[in-house]
């Protein structure tokens, strides 16, 4: 089988995965109402932040498929890497909001580090040509390591290391699946030229990443809404 095709196929999965996980969570929330703000406060606004964290996931993914098909025209393929780069900072930032909540360093009204970010990043991509491995050190210094540091350093009585380390590496995958796509790979400055091997073997291990990722975040929190 072509390995586009193969790719096309694991993230057809990955997203797929992340839009059913962003159901069950609605189906938890607003369906059934097994959970409410009411009698589950904190909890309630934790699998909020995760709904929204799969359904930009799911995004991402989706872009990336359409982009598998368009790979020819590279003006397309460029615009639609840029606005995956642009999605990815959501989900990570959404659930930064739900942290510093957790925090109680600010109010639901005003969300100083997560709320401040967004407008950042979408000022440098709409408005400046920053190459895309310069994005990408911005999404991993604004995005997704404060989002690791946040889960490490702010476990409490209620949350197991079992889950934590579950979340951690999960968003580590999902960074990784990110990063090592074929044409994110081509625009970094030490690789100038990306071997077939490099690329068939990127081609099927990103959608990998992405899969493991969002199946060990979702693990870290399945126990508690069966």
């Amino acid at each position: 089988m072509n390995l586009v095709i193969i790719s096309a196929i694991l993230y057809t999965v990955s997203a797929t995965l992340s839009i059913v996980f962003a159901l069950l969570i609605i189906n938890k929330l607003y369906i059934s109402k097994k959970f409410t703000k009411e009698r589950d406060f904190h909890f309630y606004n934790d699998l909020f932040s995760w709904e929204m964290f799969y359904f930009f996931i799911g995004a991402e993914n989706i872009i990336k498929i359409l982009s598998v098909f368009v790979s020819t025209n590279n003006e397309i393929s460029e615009l639609l890497l840029r606005i995956r780069t642009l999605i990815l900072f959501f989900p990570f930032w959404n659930k930064i909001i739900h942290l510093e909540k957790v925090m109680s360093k600010i109010t639901y009204e005003r969300h100083y580090f997560a709320g401040i970010i967004p407008l950042v990043m979408v000022l440098f991509l709409s408005f400046t040509n920053l190459s895309n491995f310069v994005l990408i050190m911005i999404f991993f210094g604004s995005s997704l390591i404060p989002f690791i540091l946040l889960v490490l350093f702010l476990r409490n009585s209620e949350v197991t290391k079992k889950m934590t380390f579950k979340v951690i590496f999960g968003a580590m995958f999902i960074g990784l699946g990110y990063v090592i796509n074929p044409e994110i790979l081509t625009g970094y400055p030490t690789i100038t030229e990306t071997t077939d091997l490099l690329i068939s073997i990127t081609s099927i291990a990103a959608p990998v990443f992405l899969i493991t990722g969002v199946l060990l975040t979702f693990d870290s929190f399945r126990p508690n809404i069966k």
